[in-house]
């Protein structure tokens, strides 16, 4: 039937599809599996997701336990927006690494699909919705089981339309950085001069947003009572002035930020009496904040529980197109570190099994801002670590091939 039509006619047809049915695509013959698989092919399709008018299909990436495989899940669907019921479900993949085994900092970030993962002996470039992976060497810092005071991030340099892996730390006032060029297939090493606030340390996973990785630096790091926001331009390959954080009340603490698709997103501390965040959503670097959500600790949702020994924590993840709030949930408790056990099972009658399930409890909420309604929904397990990320055809090996690596 494609023959009946102009071939640029059925190309904008296919680059309308989610990638999901581009795959199955790729199966109907030999001259459908070419385009589907050309890097050009690959890029354009990227460009029609971003400015919104094909099918969107972000979705979570997540592992439940420390050598448990990577699920994915559609949270659109958890409020029925996209397909039915069953894609609600987490969809269990294949392990992209065998040695794989999930820690707090296995993940590294995530652009334009692909998932930049730490694995033992390296790093490893994973797009789930093609289900590809690349292997990269660990930079002389060390790599797999050697994170502590380092930070890390992954993203596009639109200059070199290049994605590149930048490890480091901060040596007294000194920025060291290695950097990886998926192209290049090699890293390279770098001193950076930051003067204004060489005595701030970042630490961890950043996020990439318009074209910089972002790391949040706690306040007392900082010397500040709020902390701050720094950020590696990636066309530059320098790092920027702090990106200002936004006004908030004495007894609120900014802990963390988030990106989803344009958007940057701040929240608070658990600990804090209301759970807060704010959202940046502009592609330029002079925007401002906005109040995104206020939830009081009184709200049903977040109160705390009957136990005086546990509080509900609540950190956003993501938002679907309609507007609700993706929350991770979990019980921590108030009181484990200075009463033993069982003078807790003693003073509040619990159970050991109680006291251990309140202790393991995550789940994941559904919230409305608009009328604070919410819906509860479970996750089987502890949730180790998460991305978000887009469905796109964009391979881990660029447009090289696989076999000269």
């Amino acid at each position: 039937m494609a023959e009946s039509f102009p071939e640029d006619i059925w190309v904008e047809i296919l680059f309308r599809l989610p990638v999901k049915s581009l795959m199955r695509f790729k199966c109907v013959g030999k001259r459908w599996q070419s385009l589907i698989s050309n890097p050009g092919f690959a890029k354009s399709h990227l460009q029609r997701l971003k400015v919104g008018d094909s099918i969107p299909s972000q979705r979570i990436i997540r592992s439940r336990f420390k050598r448990s495989p990577l699920e994915t899940m559609d949270f659109e669907a958890l409020e029925g927006a996209i397909g039915g019921r069953d894609d609600c479900e987490p969809v269990e993949l294949h392990s992209p690494h065998k040695d794989f085994s999930f820690s707090e900092d296995s993940i590294v970030g995530s652009c334009d699909g692909l998932i930049c993962l730490v694995v033992p002996g390296g790093f490893l470039i994973y797009n789930p919705a093609i289900r590809e992976s690349r292997e990269l060497p660990c930079s002389d810092f060390g790599g797999y089981g050697g994170s502590t005071g380092l930070f890390r991030g992954f993203g596009y340099d639109s200059r070199s339309d290049d994605y590149k892996l930048v490890e480091g730390r901060v040596d007294y006032g000194n920025w060291e950085v290695e950097i990886f060029s998926l192209k290049s297939g090699s890293w390279r090493s770098m001193q950076v001069q930051f003067q204004k606030e060489s005595h701030l340390e970042v630490c961890g996973p950043g996020v990439y947003w318009n074209g910089a990785i972002h790391w949040f630096v706690d306040g007392r790091v900082a010397h500040r009572r709020q902390g701050v926001i720094m950020s590696f331009d990636l066309s530059e390959e320098k790092f920027h002035q702090e990106l200002p954080v936004p006004e908030v009340d004495v007894d609120i603490d900014l802990v963390g930020i988030g990106i989803q698709g344009a958007s940057l997103f701040i929240y608070n501390s658990s600990h804090d009496p209301r759970v807060e965040a704010w959202i940046r959503d502009d592609r330029r670097r002079g925007g401002s904040w906005t109040k995104w959500f206020s939830i009081d600790r009184m709200h049903p949702l977040v109160r705390t529980w009957e136990s005086p020994m546990a509080y509900t924590g609540a950190a956003p993840m993501a938002y679907t197109r309609s507007g609700k709030i993706i929350l991770r949930m979990d019980t921590e408790e108030m009181t484990m570190e200075t009463m033993e056990l069982k003078e807790i099972h003693r003073i509040y009658k619990m159970t050991m099994t109680d006291i251990e399930d309140l202790q393991d409890m995550e789940w994941m909420a559904l919230f409305n801002p608009e009328d604070y309604s919410w819906e509860n929904h479970t996750i089987e397990g502890e949730l180790i670590q998460h991305a978000i990320y887009l469905e796109t055809l964009v391979s881990p090996y660029l447009d090289i091939d696989p076999l000269i690596i």
